[in-house]
């Protein structure tokens, strides 16, 4: 299905992508801008490297995604990374742009950063912050560092764990989850437990730390602070994954203060910052045996995990941005591309069911917008509405395939060449949005990573959708 707004595919993704900023400064990056005289950059390049429009090859055309022959999105699926995680702010990008104009030794812009981040996250005496490559990043080098300390030939030869005298990880069974593989794969050892009593009884010489996987914590019978308490009590370290658990962003500060030797949270999510960064906050040593395990050393477990100068400047930046907001302004913002919404779609008997919203939630903290549909209006189900937003082009809204897992390879039962399914979910299911239990009549997405005028974009869609759907049957 085409969005028919008299929109050129080029035209209507040049609007699209005017909202993030581009290559201009923040206090010019806005829709006046687009649709009148291109605003000029408030300052000129330090060593002199002008911003210049591109005339030939890759990107000429001002629509890239149509050169390489991908399909752009409106993400109403919420922060998963299979879809790019979040929408970075204009002033994201232009802190991006400047770290790009000079060379740096990448070790002292990351101590510095460290400092930056620390003190805005309000932590504890004797702890400082470390920019990496994602969040899954910062477990790798995180806990490369904890077994390896600062022994070079131990640093060397991760996960060659022969010269580790502790490499064992307690994790409670309730905690484990697609990214622990990240602490296997620096040859850390995982032991489960359940009870407090068998966590207790599992530590031996070998171990080292305690993992805490926070959006399981409800699942879990040892909390955090008792986590701390018995690892403290028996001189270990202790770990706590916390990626998507921001907002609220007193947690970047809570949780550090539980006593935690390590924490991490994710840079690509609300915080939207560029989406391979991550932040890991810790005691001022392990984070130095961090740095010591990830590039821009080599021969490193963590060489892979290259985070870049104009990363680092961009990650500060959004972190800035994420704790200096106010939230309740934010949730007015949400509540009025929902209200968009709700007022385009009903007079087709498309009705808002209430705002569902739980500051407290572990992880993917969001208000969640859905509407119901009127059976006797409309012949239409909810699924089938998202599906036909998804349909939507030039640019689709919201995804049915993107699965937060991602691509999956073969089962040994399946033959070779077969395609794994990526656990699809549905656009709106969960990440902020969603079907409000198993009522077909009703769908519902996230808004939160909308860009001004989206909401306007899919109201314009569900109306198009809702005007030539079949009539219910209680329609004359």
């Amino acid at each position: 299905m085409n969005l028919k707004l008299g929109w050129s595919r080029r035209s209507f993704l040049a609007a699209l992508g005017v909202v993030t900023g581009g290559l201009l400064s923040a206090p010019e990056s806005n829709a006046a801008g687009v649709f009148g005289k291109k605003p000029e950059p408030s300052m000129p390049s330090v060593d002199g490297s002008p911003i210049v429009p591109i005339t030939s090859g890759l990107g000429s055309t001002g629509d890239i995604y149509a050169e390489l022959g991908v399909t752009p999105l409106i993400n109403i699926n919420g922060t998963i990374t299979v879809i790019g995680g979040s929408v970075m702010k204009p002033e994201v990008m232009e802190l991006i742009r400047r770290g790009n104009e000079h060379f740096v030794l990448i070790d002292e812009l990351e101590i510095a950063a460290g400092k930056f981040i620390s003190k805005l996250c309000k932590s504890p005496a004797g702890y400082t912050g470390l920019v990496t490559g994602g969040a899954a990043a910062a477990l790798v080098v995180g806990y490369a560092g904890m077994m390896t300390e600062d022994w070079e030939h131990r640093i060397r030869e991760v996960p060659d764990i022969t010269n580790c005298p502790r490499y064992e990880v307690i994790i409670q069974k309730s905690h484990r989850y697609p990214f622990d593989h990240q602490i296997r794969q620096t040859g850390a050892k995982l032991v489960e437990v359940v009870t407090r009593e068998e966590m207790i009884a599992a530590i031996n010489p070998k171990t080292l730390a305690i993992h805490f996987t926070n959006i399981l914590s409800d699942k879990g019978q040892v909390n955090g602070p008792d986590t701390v308490a018995i690892a403290k009590e028996h001189n270990l370290y202790t770990f706590n994954d916390a990626s998507a658990d921001v907002p609220p962003v007193s947690r970047l500060w809570e949780y550090p203060a539980v006593g935690f030797d390590m924490l991490t949270f994710s840079g690509g999510k609300d915080i939207c910052g560029p989406q391979a960064s991550g932040i890991l906050i810790g005691k001022e040593e392990l984070i130095r045996y961090s740095l010591l395990n990830m590039s821009p050393q080599e021969d490193r477990i963590g060489r892979c995990c290259k985070v870049g100068k104009e990363t680092i400047f961009g990650l500060l930046k959004a972190l800035e941005i994420f704790v200096n907001q106010d939230y309740d302004t934010t949730l007015k913002m949400y509540d009025a591309r929902a209200r968009t919404i709700t007022d385009a779609v009903a007079k087709y008997g498309v009705t808002a069911l209430p705002r569902e919203f739980n500051p407290e939630a572990l992880g993917n903290v969001t208000p969640n917008y859905s509407w119901h549909i009127d059976p006797a209006k409309l012949a239409i189900t909810g699924p089938e509405v998202m599906q036909a937003l998804a349909d939507t082009r030039p640019i689709g809204i919201g995804s049915m395939g993107a699965g937060a897992s991602g691509m999956r390879g073969r089962e040994p039962e399946q033959p070779q060449g077969s395609s794994a399914a990526a656990n699809p979910r549905p656009a709106g299911a969960r990440r902020g949005g969603g079907h409000h239990g198993d009522d077909p009549n009703t769908f519902g997405f996230a808004v939160w990573q909308l860009k001004n005028g989206e909401d306007k974009i899919i109201s314009d869609r569900l109306v198009e959708i809702f005007s030539t759907a079949p009539k219910g049957t209680g329609t004359a």
